[in-house]
């Protein structure tokens, strides 16, 4: 029987870099052709105003009128933070933890106390690339021509097609229009690291066909070594990738287009482990002499048709999309060897329909939603030292498919108050199928699909007291599908788990004035059938084994006190408990902290501005404090509060030429962000220490985003 399908060419990125750069041509030529030298804009944009003065990627309301709470993020303020990749994320948006669990296939994402941590291949918190939902192995991916991130926190199922139990981080790219544009940048950091991107975008038929190039390569050497091969700077990671746009949109028609291929190819060393309490040895605990230093790869592609109809203050939109990913993984856990290869397939349609504009007493968007995953995977584990012995190998194939209705409206009762109202009917389906062979014998095998219906729904109020001060609640229910373990290593993996349901509360405040702003809001998430691994170590399974709830207070502040300088903070305080869970061995772990989930996270920022004979100077700081948490369920591996600086200083030459300098973690403070209990004893991955760079920007033609 065969699990395995071809999903893409071993050559499939020598093909796609072929293509990128000769469109990259074609829009570069257009850009000389197109761009008129911009004058010397000596004046910074205020950080308060481009902070709040937003618009919710899905609804055509600001982020403070929609009854829930979210965070806006431009491009500029992703480049302020060196924010390359998708898990340097959390410095800019506040209460949000992403870490590796193990490698960047595994994120362990952590909103509100509600984790990825317990299904690695199900993250609770869904990420979008240009409303298309990102297979969860690419979650962790570089980030190149961006125009804004936006966070929506708790269940976000009647806006988005994907379930989102957690929250969405919805990730704009830069969209090609009349106005030509191109960048440069360029940039090196400690450890021998380095990032190299360029953009560009504009016209190839004027008022008719404009196109976008961005093409990007980065290096982020780790800081741990092996001593059983001599390698050194392990844990890192090495990526290659690129994106091309064609968008169709006639001058004064009401529809338009778009077509965007991208592609993108990750290295590294992960799956590294120093002991437990040995953090600053820096060394590999989890292996022995004689076997090999671990390796991971992943490279994939995807293709994505957007279009758009306009007419009588409506909008229609139609999304479809392909993805397709490859990961060859292979790593030492003591005197063995495991190798895990995976092949991943997905497709998306969705269909949206709602409102835009202004001036109505109602506002709604409505939708369809239609998704298939496909997961192949081989595991093999052999002695590898003394001799290389070979034991049992075990072949899967998972398919999930999604279908959904949602949608949500707001009705604007009175000038100040209005009221939202959701709701998301939906139908799951997935099935699982391996087997485990040793010398030509099955040793177990299972073949099982599980269908399950859903609905939800969300109530939401939204009040403006005074000018620029609203009050709101809001009423959500949200759900992780029904489904099978995505690594399975025994007959009880073709037993399904039930749905993961959320109930989540949520009131808050947000106040606004001129220069000042200030959020502050408490929730209460209550999980129940909370899908967790369960058993022995190593032959663990999926079960919806625990009730849990998380509760907590949030806030933010920000305050230009003075012109050119702004102070901000913000923190949170969160409790995370299961109120009920029997792993089936007799252990009752009610009452403990769920893991991943730190008990407060408090951050300090400053910055300021002024103008000198040779451009502007924008110095910066942020001083972040992560409290307490824990990695196991038995509340045994913990890692205790963590304090980290990060220093910038940005030189601008007026729009087009910018120098920063910073260093991150700037006292090289070392603390764990996964760990579990192996064969000899406690280990654990480590953060990478201090990292000291710059980086260098060139901007040709309109920069006004």
């Amino acid at each position: 029987m065969s699990y395995f399908n071809t999903h893409t060419s071993a050559r499939w990125h020598q093909k796609l870099y072929k293509g990128l750069m000769a469109g990259g041509v074609l829009v570069s030529c257009s850009a000389q052709a197109e761009t008129i030298a911009a004058k010397n804009n000596t004046s910074a944009p205020k950080a308060a105003k481009e902070h709040l003065e937003v618009v919710g990627v899905r609804q055509p309301r600001r982020l403070d009128q929609t009854g829930t709470s979210g965070q806006f993020v431009t491009g500029t303020q992703l480049r302020q933070k060196q924010v390359w990749e998708t898990n340097d994320l959390a410095r800019v948006l506040p209460g949000v933890q992403i870490q590796n669990s193990g490698s960047f296939l595994f994120p362990a994402i952590t909103v509100r106390g509600i984790t990825s941590a317990q299904d690695l291949y199900h993250p609770a918190t869904t990420f979008y690339v240009d409303d298309v939902p990102v297979l969860p192995i690419n979650a962790m991916q570089s980030l190149i021509g961006i125009e804004s991130v936006q966070l929506l926190r708790g269940p976000q199922a009647a806006l988005y097609g994907q379930s989102a139990e957690g929250g969405v981080i919805d990730i704009a790219t830069r969209q090609p229009g009349p106005r030509a544009h191109a960048s440069f940048e360029a940039g090196a950091e400690s450890r021998y690291g380095y990032h190299v991107t360029g953009t560009a975008d504009g016209s190839l038929i004027k008022d008719w066909l404009y196109g976008s190039i961005a093409l990007t390569s980065q290096e982020q050497q780790g800081n741990v070594s092996n001593p059983s091969t001599g390698s050194r700077r392990l844990g890192g990671f090495e990526s290659r990738g690129g994106r091309a746009t064609l968008r169709l949109a006639p001058t004064d028609q009401p529809w338009e287009l778009a077509f965007a291929v991208d592609g993108s190819c990750s290295y590294g060393s992960q799956d590294v482990y120093v002991g437990f309490n040995n953090l600053r040895d820096r060394k590999i605990a989890s292996v022995v002499p004689g076997t090999p230093d671990p390796r991971l790869s992943r490279c994939g592609h995807d293709e994505s048709l957007h279009g758009a109809y306009h007419f009588d203050g409506w909008k229609l939109s139609v999304i479809a999309s392909w993805q397709d990913s490859d990961i060859s993984r292979s790593f030492p856990y003591y005197s063995y060897v495991s190798t895990q290869p995976e092949q991943w397939s997905a497709n998306t349609q969705e269909l949206r329909f709602g409102t835009e504009g202004k001036h109505r007493f109602f506002d709604v968007v409505t939708g369809f939603y239609h998704q298939t995953t496909y997961q192949d995977r081989t595991s093999q584990t052999a002695a590898y030292v003394p001799s290389y012995i070979p034991y049992p190998l075990t072949a899967s194939h998972n398919r999930a498919e999604t279908v959904a209705l949602y949608g949500n409206a707001y009705w604007h009762i009175l000038k100040n108050l209005d009221l939202g109202l959701g709701g998301r009917l939906s139908r799951d389906m997935s099935s699982i199928a391996f087997n485990s062979t040793y010398g030509g014998q099955t040793l177990y095998a299972g073949n099982k699909s599980r269908n399950q219906n859903m609905s939800l729904g969300n109530v939401s109020l939204d009040y403006e007291a005074l000018p620029g001060w609203h009050l709101h609640g809001r009423v959500s229910q949200g759900y992780k599908p029904a489904g099978f373990n995505y690594a399975p290593t025994s007959i009880a993996d073709a037993t399904s788990y039930n749905p993961e349901r959320e109930l989540s509360y949520e009131i808050g405040t947000v106040y606004r004035h001129k220069k000042f702003f200030v959020r502050v809001g408490y929730f209460y998430n209550h999980l129940q059938n909370e899908q967790v691994y369960v058993g022995p170590a190593g032959y663990q399974t999926i079960a919806s084994a625990a009730r849990a709830h998380a509760s907590g207070v949030e806030g933010e502040i920000q305050w230009e006190f003075r012109p050119g300088w702004i102070i901000g903070a913000d923190g949170n305080r969160t409790i995370s408990k299961f109120d009920s869970f029997n792993d089936g061995a007799g252990n009752n772990y009610a009452g403990l902290r769920m893991p991943y989930v730190p008990e407060f996270m408090a951050a300090g920022h400053l910055s300021t501005r002024f103008q000198t004979g040779f451009g502007r100077i924008e110095p910066g700081l942020d001083l972040r404090v992560t409290g307490p948490q824990y990695f196991d369920i038995a509340n045994q591996l913990k890692q205790p509060t963590y304090t980290q600086l990060d220093l910038r200083t940005t030189w601008s030459f007026g729009s087009r030429y910018e120098v920063m300098v910073y260093a991150n973690n700037v006292t090289d403070k070392l603390y764990r962000t996964y760990a579990f209990t192996g064969p000899a004893g406690n280990v654990a991955q480590i953060s990478f220490g201090r990292t000291v760079g710059f980086n260098l920007k060139v901007a040709i033609g309109d920069n006004s985003k």
